[in-house]
């Protein structure tokens, strides 16, 4: 009989738990090692519909060093709106964006002229226009002196028919923020625009962001809008807030919009955020909440204290208005709403 020669698996293998502790070693290395050297810091993302990770401007680094700002280290990989949506939510705005009907019927506002962009219209006469129910009514919604800007930005801002996300810097006090984590599509479907004044474009030149004599400006995303303020208010904050509570009225054919503080920077999709807030809780608006404040009164101090408005008798005035026209503090039975503004 021939002899049968037994073969001995190796000593090296003979031991699960050696296998799978050396498995785990070479793809912690790997992983490791992926990650050092990916141009991205999100690991395997590669779908077009995957948040866009290569920086969208790039600033000296002497640009903002004084300018103050609520930071967050969140990162677009770890966004609390889940990207794996985005597809269906791009062509979700996308439709609604393109049936007009579904945002009717319009406002008409009053046009005429007048000293100021806002009319000054007593507060009873402002009342009365609270209880919409007319729709041959015209409204008094500033524009009664003309929002000075070129001919081109105003042309470009009529342009904009679907998403707009709006902010503005006045008198230098905030540096543009670049948004973080946009889609791809984004770029093609949402239009980016920053208002400024003189004082703030100075600060562009000055840090070589923008060339001089140019018809139009663009930093990263952001179209820049010079805003001719000495035709408006001699306050620069009365300037700055009227893009920010006048958005229908300078992108009139835009179907939705978002309001970024300059001092804050986008870190959300504004498709994604839209979606998740507006269209998928069928509201009209969403208002975020103060990251300190609950009550009107509690930021007018503020403002005070910390002097960001040069006019304290002024500040004193517009909120004796306000509480002498019903303005309460806030408690409880005001819920669901958060605050008392």
């Amino acid at each position: 009989m021939g002899k049968v020669t037994a073969t001995r698996t190796p000593l090296f293998f003979q031991s699960k738990l050696l296998c799978i502790s050396v498995l785990y070693l070479f793809t912690t290395l790997f992983l490791a090692f992926y990650r050092s050297v990916s141009p991205t810091t999100c690991l395997f993302r590669s779908s077009p519909s995957d948040p866009i990770q290569s920086p969208l401007f790039y600033y000296p680094s002497s640009y903002g060093e004084h300018k103050y700002a609520i930071t967050t280290h969140r990162h677009s990989c770890s966004s609390p709106v889940f990207f794996s949506d985005y597809g269906m939510v791009v062509g979700e705005i996308h439709n609604l964006c393109t049936n007009s009907s579904a945002f009717l019927p319009a406002l008409r506002y009053l046009q005429g002229k007048a000293d100021t962009f806002g009319g000054n219209f007593e507060t009873q006469k402002r009342f009365s226009y609270f209880n919409y129910s007319n729709d041959e009514i015209k409204v008094p919604c500033g524009f009664l002196k003309e929002f000075p800007v070129s001919d081109s930005d105003r042309i470009a801002m009529e342009s904009c028919n679907g998403v707009v996300v709006v902010s503005a810097i006045f008198n230098d006090h905030d540096k543009i923020r670049q948004p973080v984590g946009l889609g791809s599509q984004t770029l093609v479907d949402t239009c980016f625009f920053m208002f400024i004044d003189d004082i703030t474009l100075q600060g562009l030149y000055e840090h070589k962001l923008i060339p001089q004599n140019l018809p139009d400006y663009k930093v990263g995303v952001w179209r820049i809008v010079k805003v001719f303020s000495e035709k408006l208010y001699e306050n620069p904050a009365m300037n700055g807030v009227i893009p920010k509570y006048l958005v229908h009225r300078l992108f009139p054919h835009s179907k939705f919009s978002i309001w970024i503080d300059a001092k804050l920077q986008l870190m959300v999709d504004p498709l994604l955020l839209i979606h998740s807030l507006v269209v998928s809780k069928d509201v009209d608006m969403a208002i975020s909440k103060h990251p300190y404040y609950v009550h009107t009164m509690e930021e007018a101090m503020a403002t005070a204290r910390w002097k960001k408005w040069s006019d304290i008798d002024g500040l004193t005035q517009q909120m004796e208005t306000y509480c002498k026209n019903g303005l309460k503090p806030w408690t409880t039975d005001k819920l669901p709403y958060t605050t008392g503004k």
